[in-house]
């Protein structure tokens, strides 16, 4: 799977459609920027082998 990309556009563009105020600039650059860094981490875990890997089990309904 190849590496998202986001562009500073198409990030203030969700930002509008999820109602984010993109009037302060600094405050979006910020911002776009935590993003920019979510989206390396997860490029980093995509790339993790995990195909000999039992899934934790995380939810258990008879627990308490």
């Amino acid at each position: 799977m190849a590496d998202i990309e986001l562009s500073k556009e198409a990030f203030l563009q969700m930002a509008v459609l999820q109602g984010l105020d993109t009037t302060d600039g600094a405050h979006m650059d910020v911002l776009y920027g935590h993003v920019q860094e979510i989206m390396g981490t997860i490029a980093v875990l995509r790339k993790l082998d995990l195909g000999d890997t039992e899934p934790a089990n995380t939810f258990s309904p008879n627990a308490g």
